[in-house]
């Protein structure tokens, strides 16, 4: 008896493998890493930081929570994806404290109030609410005004053209 498979059992083997590997399709537009309730909250603290004006879309619309997601989601580092999850919990946590709710349930004028109280000392960061937030505040700077809409309806970027006179400043 011959143990030999020939090529069509070996290609009905292969396929047959990779449907029994085929992982289930996330949910269209789910988050990648965090959860529902962690993807809420990162799209409306981003979104309070770049808000959508007369002049451009906000960070909600330029896709920076998405952004962040992804970019943890492929982080190589535990520690790495674990800092925003201790993150936006801290938030949480000090809106629970100062607020009686979760920063989500918490008014607007408490959640910009929040906010406020933190950036205080963002440049040291001495809480973890204040150190999360000039990670925050930073990603969402590099992540809305990289997208579409930050370069080009925020800053009105035209790409290469040419610039027939120049309208700057003159240092002579």
């Amino acid at each position: 008896m011959t143990s030999e498979i020939n090529r069509r059992e070996l290609v009905q083997l292969l396929a047959g493998a990779a449907f029994a590997l085929q992982l289930p399709a996330a949910e269209p537009g789910a988050p990648l890493f965090f959860t529902k309730d962690e993807f809420a909250l990162l799209d409306k603290l981003t979104d309070l930081i770049i808000p959508t004006d007369e002049h451009s879309p906000g960070a909600h619309d330029a896709g920076v929570a998405p952004f962040i997601d992804r970019m943890t989601a492929e982080a190589f580092l535990a520690e790495e994806k674990e800092t925003w999850r201790r993150g936006l919990q801290s938030i949480n946590a000090l809106s629970q404290t100062t607020n009686g709710a979760p920063f989500l349930q918490a008014t607007e004028a408490q959640q910009i109030a929040l906010l406020q109280k933190i950036s205080k000392n963002e440049e040291h960061g001495e809480t973890p609410q204040e150190k999360f937030w000039g990670q925050l505040k930073q990603t969402t700077a590099f992540a809305y005004y990289t997208s579409k809409i930050g370069i080009h309806e925020e800053m009105n970027y035209k790409g290469n053209v040419l610039i027939r006179e120049f309208v700057g400043y003159d240092a002579t």
